[in-house]
């Protein structure tokens, strides 16, 4: 006789044991919503493309439920959790692995060229993770500038987000952080993930986007600063052409019809009808602003 055994808990089941053995909640203020769909999680690990020998990075890991299918396709991974107890739990768990490292930090602040920066696989590090929805576009935005690191982003973010990211000139969500996003990298949206692949099930759908980052920048322009400074100017008054938008903020009416004649732009366009290419020619021909906020472009590009 056949003896039966019991089938193994689920990870919906085995992330609320975990949580609970350890007196933990999710919290929302830190976008928490944890994977618990074995189906999910594989589609991940199988877009990811990773295997014996690949260099993952993974952030907001939280019950490690992304982070053990990573190990066990043969990966090493470097998990960065800002929340004190899921890294507890997540070493104690998962710690005795060699290939794991684990890293209590703020991904936004993590200083990723001080760890991997002298790493053999330096420049083909992957970077797999589910994104708290709370830091989805500054984070996105900072790792895409890592291109000496990385080779390639998988990220799960919510899909209206995605959505943004891979936009299309003329579309409601084409915007700056499309544009943004075009500059650094490649990117595509590759798997639809449900929001009930979450516990505790978030209120909106998600996608796994993947980011081909590129070893250039795909325009050139004589300062990147001033593009994002155009691009946002742009798309902070969606409603406006885009003579007035720029305009209103700080460009010469004289120098601004230069610069638009210059590069065949109509001033009756709007912002979102250009594409990366326009915006890089109409940045070249405008003059820098008067006072320019370099800075705070150069952190939003």
């Amino acid at each position: 006789m056949t003896r039966a055994f019991p089938a193994p808990p689920s990870l919906l089941s085995r992330t609320r044991a975990l949580l609970a053995t350890r007196g933990l909640r999710p919290r929302a203020s830190r976008g928490q919503h944890f994977l618990v769909d074995p189906r999910v999680r594989d589609a991940i690990v199988d877009a990811s493309g990773v295997g014996p020998g690949s260099m993952v990075v993974e952030i907001g890991p939280g019950t490690g439920v992304l982070t053990e299918a990573l190990l066990q396709r043969g990966a090493a991974v470097l998990a960065v959790e800002l929340d004190r107890e899921l890294a507890a739990a997540l070493a104690e768990g998962l710690g005795s692995h060699p290939a794991l490292g684990v890293r209590v930090a703020d991904a936004l602040r993590f200083d990723f060229v001080a760890e991997l920066g002298d790493h053999p696989d330096r420049g083909r590090i992957r970077v797999v993770a589910n994104i708290p929805y709370y830091i989805t576009t500054p984070l996105v935005l900072r790792l895409l500038r890592y291109r000496e690191l990385f080779a390639a982003l998988y990220l799960t973010v919510q899909r209206e987000v995605a959505e943004r990211i891979t936009a299309g000139p003329c579309s409601k969500a084409y915007g700056a952080l499309t544009l943004a996003c075009q500059y650094w990298a490649e990117a595509r949206g590759i798997l639809a993930v449900p929001r009930a692949a979450f516990y505790p099930m978030p209120e909106v759908d998600s996608t796994l986007v993947r980011f081909d980052l590129l070893q250039m920048p795909r325009v050139s322009v004589a300062s990147p600063p001033q593009l994002f400074g155009v691009i946002r100017a742009a798309f902070g008054q969606r409603r406006k052409t885009l003579r007035n938008a720029l305009r209103n903020a700080g460009w010469p009416v004289g120098a601004l019809e230069a610069a638009l004649a210059a590069c065949s732009v109509s001033g009756e366009r709007r912002g979102e009808t250009l594409t990366l290419e326009e915006f890089a020619r109409l940045s070249d021909a405008l003059p820098a602003r008067e006072p320019a906020d370099s800075d705070r472009d150069l952190r939003e590009g």
